[in-house]
């Protein structure tokens, strides 16, 4: 019982403390906003869809709400942003940007279908959130592949992006089981709190580390 009532609180803590550091992640955008050009503007959109997520979330909690539903809406924006946060920075090989418009379109035809014939949407969507991990990991593998011919961003930019870009491989991969195998968690609660502590802190790393990018592409290089 010990046990578990120090991994409820690591990960009751660790939420609070990655919202804290996802609201400063919009707050700096937001006042930076005039100087993002199209990949950071992409990312902005997909942080003020997290917040909204988040506080919507938080909303049901305290009214007692099933809020798995906003998990399900979740990650359809998850992965339509990504893909167009991704759709900016990836152009090799050439055909890349047409594969991905079909893999943005089919994907996300794909989520609405599984959540409105295949899983609930009052219960966990771990089909539809396994693939959108699968694919935003891809993603950030082809990112690096085209890092050394992309030559369209200021050296911060790069530098940023690719703190980012780590941010989310590592974020993705590290929660990529937890989310495969989520349903377990609503069965066994006690025994998945682990999980889910761990994901809280892979999720605070993943927002620090945007920060971090954030402030490299756009204020270290003042100082140099």
């Amino acid at each position: 019982m010990d046990s578990y009532a120090t991994l409820h609180t690591i990960y009751a803590y660790t939420v609070k403390l990655a919202l804290v550091c996802l609201s400063i992640n919009v707050a700096f955008c937001l006042i930076n906003r005039k100087k993002l050009n199209t990949p950071f503007l992409r990312l902005f959109y997909f942080l003020i869809w997290n917040l909204l997520i988040e506080i919507l979330a938080y909303v049901c909690i305290q009214m007692k709400w099933n809020n798995l539903p906003l998990l399900h809406l979740y990650t359809l924006g998850e992965f339509m942003l990504f893909s167009y946060f991704f759709m900016s920075l990836i152009n090799k090989p050439a055909s890349i940007k047409t594969v991905l418009r079909y893999v943005l379109i089919c994907g996300s035809l794909l989520i609405v279908l599984n959540s409105l014939s295949l899983q609930n949407i009052f219960g966990f969507n771990s089909y539809a959130k396994t693939c959108v991990q699968l694919s935003i990991i891809t993603y950030a593998v082809l990112y690096f592949y085209n890092l050394v011919e992309n030559h369209s961003f200021t050296s911060g930019e790069s530098k940023g992006l690719r703190i980012i870009n780590s941010a989310i491989l590592i974020y993705y991969s590290g929660s990529l089981f937890i989310f495969m195998y989520g349903e377990f968690s609503l069965v066994n609660v006690d025994g998945y709190v682990v999980f889910w502590a761990f994901n809280a802190i892979l999720n605070f790393v993943f927002q620090l580390l945007i920060l971090l990018g954030l402030w490299k592409a756009f204020y270290k290089k003042k100082v140099i």
